[in-house]
């Protein structure tokens, strides 16, 4: 996956509510070609923007885990970017 890839999963999800693996509810979307993510819990959009989520990109590659916690020393948003990489694995079934 590359993170273009990445970014054009996150324009497909765009304002669709989507769940961690916890079951936390977010909704994501994409700002200058950084996606971000609103926690519904809160409201307020937040990012790492783009490096961290081009080192998530580069980890997944490497392991293809699903575990945010394999990603929480190279960005806050794994649990976030897995909800994402989990929703699109769900739609493909």
């Amino acid at each position: 996956m590359t993170y273009e890839e990445l970014l054009e999963l996150a324009r497909r999800w765009e304002g669709a509510t989507l769940e961690t693996i916890t079951g936390r509810r977010f909704r994501i979307g994409v700002y200058m070609d950084v996606p971000f993510f609103r926690p519904e819990s809160s409201g307020l959009g937040q990012t790492d923007g783009r490096r961290p989520i081009e080192r998530f990109v580069a980890r997944y590659n490497e392991t293809g885990s699903l575990r945010p916690s394999d990603y929480a020393d190279v960005t806050r948003s794994a649990s976030y970017l897995v909800g994402l990489l989990l929703a699109e694995k769900e739609r493909r079934k």
